[in-house]
């Protein structure tokens, strides 16, 4: 299974990722930038330091410690150690740095740089600063410009990291109360209208799942009630036809063998309906409705319902093995009945030949059938709503039922517990 992700943390790390980036890229060009607006300082002072130099005069150091020379060779030595030659081309500032590293000042800086003054004549300025020497502000003593750029990058990123994670939470709160609000929504709470959940967006798309929900239920109500009016009036007609099927019987009590077949067709069916409709009419029912218990003669009921579907037999091949003992228990005896019929029945109607189990020890009952050879192990040994009304008796009484397929042999055992 893929491993979903979190579209919070999503979003604030691709937009920490990119903050961090725009920082540095930043921080790194401001640092340039005060390095070209250093080197164009020194530049202006070395130009006005080349017209310093006093006519018949080689050499001469400045105010500010710019040595002007007319001639490479009085050049000082220090200079000339860092750089050999003279430079190439005129009024190109060349600077050394010694132990030197973004946030922390050179040891020392070397400078040069040949030019020509007003009158046209060849002059070499040069410069040596010692880290010791250089004059410090006085805002931001002891720290280095570069330390007070990077500072400021990392404060400029931590403000936007902070005003991005507060506008992510003020996003993901309505986003987490529609969760919250869309998982509590069922039926009977979808009468209420939606709350606010302060953007247009989120509102919209509340309203759909509301209005989602309420189509849903509308649909489950009139199915609801198709299905407990479809039941109802079917009890009569059903009632109806096996109550003439006996009169005829009455009537007639020596048909003919295919009268004899007709009625028992009639018979078979009108018992089929009946128990169609008790199903159809427990499905009906609210899950919450309190049923009356009584004192059920378990061995007689079975006995009962397996001598009304022994129709379901004629014509095949099948020995049906019955074992009771009697056994009294307070049960609600209409779904105890509707859960032992649709058992029967199911083992009844797929067994074709071979043999069917009933065996009821106390309050236990178990009921095995062999089941067709040519039935695959995918298809399903019962038809859905008799399974589904199974499972949902047994839940809602907490009795116990397990279900086992073996070498063509389906079992199905039920455990009845007395409601307390």
């Amino acid at each position: 299974m893929q491993q979903t992700k979190s579209l919070k943390s999503y979003i604030l790390f691709r937009i920490i990722l990119l903050a961090i980036c725009m920082s540095a890229l930043l921080t790194y060009q401001s640092t340039q930038y005060f390095l070209q607006g250093f080197d164009s300082v020194q530049e202006s002072q070395m130009q006005q330091a080349a017209e310093l130099l006093p006519k018949g005069e080689h050499a001469t150091t400045t105010d500010f410690r710019y040595h002007v020379t007319d001639r490479w060779e009085h050049v000082p030595d220090n200079i000339k150690n860092i750089f050999p030659t003279p430079p190439e081309n005129h009024r190109q500032l060349q600077v050394h740095f010694e132990n030197w590293w973004y946030f922390a000042p050179p040891e020392k800086s070397y400078s040069l740089m040949s030019l020509l003054n007003k009158d046209g004549e060849l002059r070499y300025v040069s410069k040596i600063m010692v880290t010791s020497t250089m004059t410090k502000t006085a805002h931001h003593e002891g720290l280095d410009p570069m330390v007070i750029i990077a500072l400021w990058g990392l404060g400029s990123l931590a403000v936007f990291i902070f005003v991005i994670y507060r506008m992510l939470n003020n996003l993901t709160h309505p986003v987490q109360s529609i969760y919250t609000w869309a998982k509590q929504l069922n039926l009977k709470s979808a009468s209420k209208s939606p709350p606010d959940f302060q953007y247009d967006e989120l509102n919209q798309l509340a309203n759909i799942i509301h209005g989602s929900i309420q189509n849903v239920g509308r649909t489950l109500e009139r199915e609801k009630e198709f299905l407990g009016f479809a039941s109802h009036e079917l009890r009569t007609p059903i009632a109806t036809l096996r109550s003439n099927a006996t009169l005829l019987d009455k009537i007639s009590t020596s048909p003919s063998p295919k009268e004899r077949e007709v009625r028992d067709r009639i018979l078979r069916a009108s018992l089929t309906m009946k128990g169609i409709t008790e199903t159809l009419l427990w499905l009906n029912r609210d899950s919450q409705e309190a049923l009356e218990t009584s004192d059920v003669h378990i061995e007689e009921i079975l006995k009962q319902i397996t001598g009304e579907l022994e129709y379901l037999l004629a014509g095949k091949d099948v020995n049906v093995t019955v074992q009771t003992q009697p056994t009294v228990m307070q049960l609600p005896e209409a779904a105890f009945r509707i859960l032992i019929t649709n058992i029967i029945r199911n083992a009844f109607q797929h067994t074709i030949h071979g043999q069917i189990q009933i065996i009821q020890d106390g309050n236990s009952i178990r009921v095995s059938n062999t089941l067709p050879a040519s039935q695959s192990k995918t298809q399903t040994t019962g038809f859905g709503l008799g399974l589904k009304l199974i499972r949902r008796l047994v839940s809602r009484f907490n009795w116990a039922l397990t279900e086992q397929e073996k070498d063509a042999t389906k079992q199905m055992t039920v455990i009845f517990h007395p409601k307390q």
